[in-house]
């Protein structure tokens, strides 16, 4: 089950997390290319209009290394580590099918190596969600 937190405590779990997947995948220095562990998968969901069961049933179905955090303003931030885009819409599109709706969201993945500092990340995702007029 993955984890749920206040989004006051996101950004800093965000920052430790890449940190540790960054000294993780050097550590393992995997013979094997896996694709997606290069990545971490970012996302907001819009879900004002859903019951509050929507946190807890997507908490259910994730991954222990997932992290949700629900701003209290209708908003759903998801951190993905090892999910590159491909693997945040198959997720995203899931719940969209579950929910049986078109939900709106904004998503990005992001190469390890070229994060430099996980608030600039963070900041341009909120970005876009504001452009969409989220509050």
């Amino acid at each position: 089950m993955a984890g749920i937190t206040s989004f006051d405590n996101f950004e800093t779990i965000l920052d430790h997390s890449v940190s540790n997947m960054k000294r993780i995948k050097k550590e393992l220095a995997l013979a094997e290319e896996i694709d997606s562990i290069d990545y971490i998968g970012l996302a907001i969901i819009n879900t004002k209009k859903y019951r509050e069961d929507f946190v807890k049933t997507l908490a259910g179905v994730l991954r222990d290394s997932d992290l949700i955090a629900s701003g209290g303003n209708g908003l759903v931030y998801l951190f993905l580590p090892g999910t590159n885009f491909a693997g945040l819409m198959d997720i995203i599109s899931d719940f969209k099918e579950f929910y049986q709706d078109a939900f709106d969201y904004v998503a990005s993945a992001i190469l390890l190596k070229d994060i430099k500092n996980t608030g600039d990340i963070l900041s341009e995702l909120v970005g876009q969600a504001s452009a969409k007029g989220w509050k």
